[in-house]
């Protein structure tokens, strides 16, 4: 079985806020994207694919394109909340707020949100699920938080290290799952158009 991560489109984001639960609107070349995404998936599928989706509509609207609307939106795979921070700029965040969460953003939680610690676990549990019910193909359009919980989790590397991980917007990560070798591998990490 493959599964497909695939991290939404570029946002339009100006004024560099902080979105993770937040609504934010698709850079206007977006449509592009899509049609790039859309073609190198169906270049590389072997059998009937089941599609999920991060309940925003940066990820949905993907989502939708790609599986004639045929998808399920999934809330464990949002991107990680957070809380006080939503829709502010990051350089009007509090430094006394952003420092302590910068020093361990595993752990610390963020006031009214998540730490990264609970993403993890909630992206996790949907992997789980994932591997335990799915015998066909998956496609899940998601965000960098959450393919980069994944990717720790199946390699199993410290939390701490998961911004090593580049995951460009529009890219796309593959894991193969062998139920019966019990084995779970990365293929390849954020494949993105060639311009």
């Amino acid at each position: 079985m493959n599964i497909y991560f695939i991290r939404h489109t570029e946002v339009y984001n100006p004024n560099k806020l902080c979105y993770g639960q937040s609504e934010i609107p698709l850079a206007e070349n977006f449509t592009a994207h899509f049609d790039w995404l859309q073609d190198s998936l169906e270049s590389s599928l072997e059998s009937p694919t089941a599609f999920y989706s991060s309940p925003f509509r940066r990820c949905s609207k993907l989502a939708d394109y790609l599986s004639n609307g045929n998808f399920i939106t999934d809330e464990r795979i949002a991107e990680l909340h957070f809380g006080d921070w939503e829709m502010q700029a990051w350089d009007k965040i509090n430094p006394k707020e952003l420092e302590p969460w910068m020093a361990d953003f595993v752990n610390y939680k963020i006031n009214n949100g998540e730490n990264f610690l609970d993403l993890y676990e909630r992206s996790t549990a949907f992997f789980e699920n994932i591997l335990a019910t799915a015998n066909k193909d998956i496609m899940v359009v998601t965000h960098a938080g959450v393919i980069r919980c994944i990717l720790a989790y199946v390699l199993d590397f410290p939390l701490e290290n998961a911004f090593n991980l580049e995951i460009n917007y529009s890219s796309i990560t593959k894991i193969v799952h062998q139920p019966e070798f019990n084995s779970t591998k990365v293929a390849f990490v954020n494949r993105t158009e060639r311009v």
